[in-house]
């Protein structure tokens, strides 16, 4: 599934994680209300995609930046490094992918990485106007495996690459296999759908995912920061469909991306994917510095915002 990755703990996390972590929209309420005062909307292949967006006027940025969150993330995830980059003069995305956020839901949308990272692309030229500037590709968690799936399938247009605990890969198969198989039988599908919608959307649950993924006891602001989407109509449907329609449409090999500089960023206690578990596959990068951060758990860049920017901001501005 994801390299060296698929083992029992990692398996039962990743389960874990999934199932709070695909919020669904009322498409109702995209009509009326921005979730954020800087969130825009836009249609890709007939999927309403939500985004947000900083220095969206400013002409010559220092860099553009695309955000892409994990499983239990949405453009909410990245909100400690935001304000400093925009300041710093960068052009920063941050978008929900589909089926996550504040996007609108389809069971048709294929969930594996190198369709994610085909609709990404397409995305960035919808907005953008057809721009041919390089992008500083972000990912967290699962997004990490999709910047990456993004940098491989488009690398002139990949300026630099950055993984945060990320699910990476040398050959990634997606979730093919025994987890996919089971997930399709439609007394399972419809147990863990009613089992997700009784028992773990709420704040007690997301409370406690929050505090294994920290490291440490969320607070209010974090919970509801992750629940709000959570709680809307259809989550648990879209979160099996990430499991069962998730088939790769192009193959995905990490040691073709030369001349792509990478980075690495990695919570030292991080359970959910541990740094040991992706050595591996971090040792196929062509070009990979790895930075690791004392005492973090799997989101760094939102427990410990003060050991994590100075070596994102140093990897940005140099070569």
């Amino acid at each position: 599934m994801y390299g060296n990755m698929e083992k029992p703990a990692f398996l039962t996390n990743l389960l874990i994680c999934s199932l709070t972590a695909w919020p669904v929209l009322n498409l109702c309420s995209q009509e009326t209300s921005l979730p954020f005062p800087n969130s825009r909307f836009d249609s890709v292949e007939g999927i309403r995609v939500h985004y947000r967006i900083w220095n969206e006027k400013e002409s010559r940025p220092k860099g553009k930046i695309l955000f892409v969150h994990g499983f239990a993330g949405s453009t909410f995830s990245f909100r400690n490094l935001y304000d400093t980059l925009a300041i710093a003069g960068y052009k920063v995305i941050a978008v929900d992918l589909p089926g996550a956020g504040y996007s609108s839901r389809t069971l048709e949308f294929n969930q594996s990485h190198s369709n994610r990272a085909r609709f990404l692309w397409k995305f960035l030229d919808r907005i953008e106007s057809g721009d041919t500037s390089r992008w500083i590709l972000v990912g967290h968690s699962m997004g990490g495996g999709t910047v990456e799936a993004m940098a491989i399938l488009s690398p002139r247009h990949t300026q630099k690459l950055i993984v945060i605990d990320g699910t990476v890969y040398r050959k990634d198969n997606n979730m093919a296999g025994t987890m996919s198989f089971m997930f399709k039988q439609k007394k399972v599908k419809k147990l863990l759908i009613q089992y997700a919608n009784r028992n773990l959307i709420n704040y007690k649950k997301i409370n406690r995912l929050l505090k294994s993924a920290y490291g440490r006891r969320p607070d209010s602001t974090e919970i509801y920061g992750y629940l709000a989407p959570l709680e809307l109509e259809g989550s648990s449907e879209a979160i099996i469909n990430a499991f069962i329609h998730n088939k790769e449409i192009r193959d995905l090999d990490v040691r073709t991306l030369t001349g792509v500089p990478a980075l690495a960023i990695w919570g030292s206690r991080d359970h959910w994917v541990s740094l040991n578990a992706v050595r591996p596959a971090l040792n196929a990068f062509p070009d990979l510095k790895l930075v690791k951060i004392k005492g973090a758990g799997h989101c760094p860049a939102e427990t410990n915002p003060e050991q994590f920017i100075p070596p994102f901001l140093d990897f940005l501005v140099n070569p």
